[in-house]
């Protein structure tokens, strides 16, 4: 009896920590939710001193703005927002029974996720109490399928990108969650399924090895170089694109990219300023150096993604690897080009 309770309790406790790291994602710190937070030691820390207002404009400076908590955005083959991967999130919340409400947000914001996974422990929860152990399992595999074939698919690189930003509650919000996710994958690799993009699942481990449709990331970075239309703009919308460069800038990473180099980004959306910066480096002498601080860029992913490699997660992160390591082929290619 006691192995079940504590299944139970971890379930019910889990499913109320997704809820509520939900809800701060996709509202941001409101003072219904710093409630809630005052009376969690490892939040409220991060959180006080609480001023609406200000948590009111900080929420919509960093992730309405800068940072964007969007699946979409970090594995479309656009980089854009919508399209296929939000299809595949809607699939995934029909088979597990969850209704996704979407007036504000669309399916595939962090939030609705979390809260997607909070519906499926609280149900867990309810099938320890009831004694449904067949239950316990299909919930837990559809749980575990929904880790696996999306958020933990673009969780450490939004994590990452996040707390490159500076200490901010939600760069703490979002290492909790990911450290609540981790904890919700299997011991074994072996016993998840991971839906791969266009494919069917396939266990954890084979993430790693199984082949990937279309070309490799290196191939990717081959062809953009071998490609005689390759121009700036299409460097930039490569680098901006994170299922191909393996990490994600924001408006601020952009802006301090040209800060470091003494050189101007203009303004508007990110692929313009990335590209207006690629552009006034190569005019003004400042290429090498703006190619060294994109290096920088790639290296603080890579440690990033490095922590996990130790963990059951590792096959997820091996993607991120092998994408940045073709992106750092990139701009080392770019570098001798120049310099020749």
């Amino acid at each position: 009896m006691s192995a079940v309770l504590s299944a139970y309790e971890a379930a019910l406790a889990t499913g109320r920590a997704y809820d509520l790291f939900g809800r701060l994602f996709l509202h941001g710190l409101t003072p219904a939710l710093f409630a809630v937070v005052e009376t969690i030691p490892e939040l409220a820390a991060v959180a006080s001193p609480y001023d609406p207002d200000e948590a009111a404009a900080a929420f919509h400076t960093l992730l309405g703005m800068n940072i964007f908590p969007y699946q979409s955005l970090f594995l479309d083959d656009t980089g854009l927002l919508g399209g296929q991967e939000s299809d595949r999130v809607r699939h995934s919340y029909r088979e597990m029974g969850f209704a996704v409400d979407e007036r504000n947000e669309p399916a595939d914001h962090l939030g609705h996720e979390l809260l997607a996974l909070s519906h499926l422990c609280l149900a867990e929860a309810e099938a320890w109490e009831d004694g449904q152990v067949d239950m316990v399992a299909r919930i837990r595999r559809l749980e575990i399928a929904f880790l696996t074939g999306h958020v933990w698919r673009w969780l450490p690189v939004f994590v990452i990108a996040l707390q490159r930003q500076g200490p901010s509650f939600y760069g703490h919000l979002a290492g909790l969650t990911q450290e609540l996710t981790l904890a919700r994958l299997p011991p074994s690799p072996c016993r998840g399924t991971a839906p791969r993009h266009g494919g069917q699942g396939v266990g954890v481990a084979a993430l790693a090895t199984a082949p990937a449709a279309g070309p490799s990331p290196r191939e990717r970075v081959d062809r953009l170089l071998a490609d005689a239309k390759t121009g700036l703009a299409e460097i930039a919308a490569f680098l901006l694109t994170p299922v191909y460069s393996g990490f994600y800038l924001g408006r601020q990473d952009i802006t301090r990219l040209g800060r470091a180099v003494e050189v101007p980004t203009g303004f508007g959306e990110r692929r313009h300023m990335l590209h207006t910066l690629l552009q006034n480096a190569a005019t003004r002498d400042r290429w090498q150096d703006l190619l060294a601080a994109l290096t920088g860029v790639v290296d603080d992913f890579a440690a990033g993604y490095d922590r996990l490699t130790s963990t059951t997660a590792a096959p997820l992160v091996q993607p991120w690897q092998e994408r940045l390591a073709a992106t750092r082929h990139l701009l080392a290619r770019m570098g001798e080009a120049t310099a020749t």
